[in-house]
């Protein structure tokens, strides 16, 4: 991964995290890791957690972010997902997956919130 994509990509989950906030949750993890999977945002939204994958784009050449979270990457984001949920004794809560895609090909960065997007 190039520099300009990294730094294209940190840009993208920062402005995803304040819209987030923006929109009423409370955001409670940036890059969760865990061996095999990362998850970019995690937060909160009255009883429900939601995962969220932020996809920034400067042109639609490969597709739209949605496009890059196929059936592997949504296997990994329900891995990790779980792992985050047990490590907390958070089974039973309520939780969904949500895709963030953050346009910047038109100058300013345009988001579009995809939610419950999960999957196969």
């Amino acid at each position: 991964m190039s520099k300009n994509s990294i730094l294209l990509g940190n840009i993208g989950e920062r402005i995803a995290a304040l819209y987030l906030q923006r929109e009423g949750m409370q955001v409670l993890e940036t890059n969760y890791r865990i061996r095999g999977g990362e998850i970019d945002l995690i937060a909160k939204e009255q009883h429900t957690y939601v995962f969220v994958e932020v996809k920034s784009r400067t042109s639609d050449r490969y597709g739209r972010g949605v496009d890059a979270v196929d059936a592997r990457k949504q296997r990994v984001l329900l891995r990790t997902a779980q792992k985050y949920l047990y490590e907390r004794g958070l089974e039973e809560k309520s939780a969904r997956f949500d895709v963030i895609e953050i346009d910047f090909s038109r100058g300013k960065p345009r988001l579009r919130h995809l939610r419950d997007v999960l999957f196969e």
